[in-house]
């Protein structure tokens, strides 16, 4: 499914996995009016495809996203992972067919080590790390209620194959977009360091 696009020039988003916290990035980022967005939902597909997306947020108000059937083709500039890492060397061969060697994958994903099964699958691109501060739940299949505000630390997933001047674009173009979103994020220099922070 894709966001109605609300501008020609458009940097091309695909959002996979719309739960909870794939359901309020997708909010965050359908907000920026340079963004075409497409999302990958399963079991709450019908649902959201027929009535949309609901967040009811305690700091961003009450919104509806529509979305309109897309097909799969094309590639995208950046491609959010926001799925549970349940099983997460199966995830980074879904997208071989939507990439470019200048798509960045964005992992949203509570755990340590996610990035390196992208950065394998796909050597010559670059990979942003996330680890969020998001208390939100879904309530219903299309209605994710978030209950306060979020925060965002950002950082490199490092591939030293790759001039860090380019890397550095591409990170702080996300970080941008997510700031265009409304929300608060900070970028940091060992995004390593957060994630563990976060996990013990």
């Amino acid at each position: 499914m894709t966001a109605v696009p609300k501008d020609t020039k458009q940097i091309r988003i695909l959002l996979f996995g719309l739960g909870a916290i794939g359901g309020f990035y997708a909010f965050i980022l359908g907000r920026c009016k340079n963004v075409s967005l497409s999302v990958v939902a399963r079991s709450n597909y019908a649902k959201v495809n027929e009535e949309g997306l609901f967040i009811d947020s305690l700091n961003h108000g009450q919104h509806q996203i529509s979305f309109e059937n897309a097909a799969a083709d094309g590639t995208f500039d950046y491609i959010v992972c926001c799925n549970k890492a349940t099983d997460p060397a199966t995830v980074p061969s879904l997208f071989s067919k939507l990439t470019t060697d200048t798509t960045t994958f964005v992992v949203i994903q509570n755990g340590v080590g996610n990035e390196e099964y992208f950065q394998k699958k796909y050597p010559a691109n670059t990979v942003l790390s996330c680890v969020i501060w998001v208390h939100a739940i879904q309530v219903e299949p299309n209605l994710v209620k978030h209950m306060k505000p979020e925060f965002t630390e950002l950082g490199l997933h490092r591939n030293l194959t790759l001039p860090i001047d380019v890397e550095q674009f591409r990170l702080h173009e996300f970080h941008d977009l997510l700031v265009s979103g409304g929300s608060k994020v900070s970028v940091e220099p060992d995004i390593q360091v957060k994630r563990w922070e976060k996990v013990v």
